[in-house]
């Protein structure tokens, strides 16, 4: 009999007040709840699963935390709702990405011993001094064996150092991952990358992509740019550009509250009955499952995107994906108008402590960027 598991992924898990949303956002919405009240309304689509996975975004400890520096507390959990996670079903979550060093080493450390600690399985940690390989991590369930890999692409932006996650490059994800294969009966690789808010994948990124699965990945999974983005069925693997946010409060464009829950089988042969559940994250910041017309225009559009993702260039020349460059930079200018507009219809919520810190930020970032320009 075909060992086979049920596989679930889900999109970033943001547990964190975003940078426009400190004093209101997700953190301080949950803090006042019980741990599993952001998965409340999805757990029914969660608890499908044998085998759960999701990127935990940002850092979950208290270590080196200034509760008055508007800097110091964006972008932290709280412990508890990393223990919680097993509650929702989740048995894997990925460390590897932009925000998991925002606050510094040790407490990226820290919470790597929270995921421990809750007994769930930890991918993304770098495997070698220069973090260019990736430490696997290996769950077994109904006999099959598969092996998660992490890898953040992003640059790095709260440091300089050589992060404790794993950076990667195509050459070397290529090689561990088929170093991985020969080892179990399936490999997910999930890799932090691309431009935020596009809902195309780059060129070079549908490249790699398909790298991976020739090396022997059966599930590549996208995190990151916040949107969801088209599947594609490779060989016999399964790549998801982009599964979109699943818990944040990122709510200033409808992009950015539309997520989805991918669900297929895994064999040792491949990849099977894949299918999304469209979720729409509430004004509780939960992700809440669509049904009916909502659910149906998701879908279509979801289709749409991954039509798109078929007739589109896989490449890495350096013309093409300027275009592409163009094009997400234009999309992102759309975005962060709109979360303008946000802040200024909200400025009343802000804690005037954290509200003057916000402002300064804002107008030194504005100024280094016209440097940048200039």
């Amino acid at each position: 009999m075909t060992k086979t598991v049920k596989f679930s992924a889900v999109g970033d898990l943001t547990f964190g007040d975003h940078p426009m949303c400190v004093g209101f956002g997700a953190f301080s919405r949950f803090r006042s709840e019980e741990p599993l009240f952001p998965f409340r309304k999805a757990l029914p689509v969660l608890r499908r699963a044998e085998l759960l996975f999701g990127n935990l975004e940002c850092t979950h400890s208290a270590q080196s935390l200034r509760d008055r520096d508007y800097h110091s507390v964006q972008m932290r959990g709280e412990a508890r709702l990393v223990a919680a996670l097993p509650g929702a079903g989740f048995k894997v979550v990925n460390v590897a990405n932009n925000h998991s060093l925002q606050h510094g080493s040790d407490s990226f450390r820290d919470t790597v011993s929270m995921i421990q600690r809750a007994g769930l399985g930890c991918c993304g940690l770098a495997a070698d001094p220069l973090a260019t390989r990736a430490m696997p991590h290996v769950a077994t369930v109904n006999g099959l064996s598969v092996g998660f890999l992490g890898y953040s692409l992003r640059p790095r932006q709260y440091f300089e150092h050589v992060p404790l996650y794993a950076e990667g490059h195509g050459d070397e994800m290529v090689r561990d991952v088929g170093a991985l294969s020969r080892q179990v009966d399936a490999v997910v690789v999930s890799v932090h990358w691309g431009e935020e808010f596009i809902q195309e994948p780059a060129p070079s990124e549908v490249a790699l992509a398909r790298r991976l699965v020739d090396a022997g990945a059966m599930l590549v999974i996208g995190h990151h740019p916040h949107v969801l983005r088209g599947i594609e069925h490779y060989g016999r693997g399964c790549i998801a550009y982009s599964l979109g946010n699943f818990v944040c409060d990122m709510v200033w464009d409808d992009t950015l509250r539309t997520s989805a829950v991918l669900e297929c089988e895994l064999t040792p042969e491949g990849v099977r009955n894949v299918a999304l559940t469209p979720v729409w994250i509430n004004d509780d910041f939960q992700p809440e499952p669509l049904k009916g017309a909502p659910a149906e225009r998701a879908l279509a559009s979801l289709a749409e995107m991954s039509s798109a993702i078929a007739r589109a260039p896989a490449t890495d020349d350096a013309e093409v994906n300027a275009g592409y460059a163009r094009r997400a930079d234009s999309v992102l200018r759309q975005i962060r108008a709109k979360s303008h507009r946000f802040f200024l219809a909200q400025v009343w919520r802000y804690p005037k402590v954290m509200l003057l810190q916000q402002l300064a930020t804002y107008a030194r970032n504005r100024v280094h960027e016209r440097l940048a320009r200039d």
